[in-house]
């Protein structure tokens, strides 16, 4: 398995067994808040209601391939992004946020902005579809891969 596999198995594998101790740390400096992913997925049910997040509050993000983006809610919520197209400034950003069509709420089944800030200048792309991963999804994601 390449480097590029491993980042998003790995961060998905923690944040569905929810086993890390210290907060893992994006390439982009973001960090994983175990407190918030407690607080989103347990000891409750999971609650698919709970769907809209605010597009400046993302915690984390992940790149797992050409078009698809994980990022992670303030709250824990982790979010499937399908970009619409290329976005070759994610491989250069320091930060990035969301924008949903409608204003600062990103909800799944929408389309939205994704604005990375690079040293450049902020780019934007977009994302034609949102979703937003449930535990089934996420173990899925966090299985060993033969």
């Amino acid at each position: 398995m390449d480097a590029s596999t491993m980042k998003p198995v790995l961060f998905f594998a923690a944040a569905a067994l929810l086993s890390v101790t210290t907060p893992a740390a994006a390439d982009n400096g973001q960090r994983f808040d175990e407190g918030a992913q407690l607080r989103a997925y347990g000891p409750g049910p999971w609650r698919p209601e709970a769907q809209c997040f605010r597009g400046k509050s993302i915690a984390g993000v992940t790149r797992a391939g050409e078009r698809t983006v994980y990022v992670q809610s303030r709250a824990g919520a982790i979010y499937r992004l399908e970009l619409a197209g290329d976005c070759a400034a994610l491989d250069a950003a320091t930060k990035v946020t969301l924008r949903g069509d409608g204003g600062l709420a990103v909800c799944p089944g929408t389309a939205a902005d994704l604005l990375a800030q690079t040293p450049a200048g902020p780019k934007q792309c977009r994302v034609a579809e949102v979703r937003r991963m449930g535990p089934s999804d996420l173990a899925a994601l966090s299985a060993p891969r033969r």
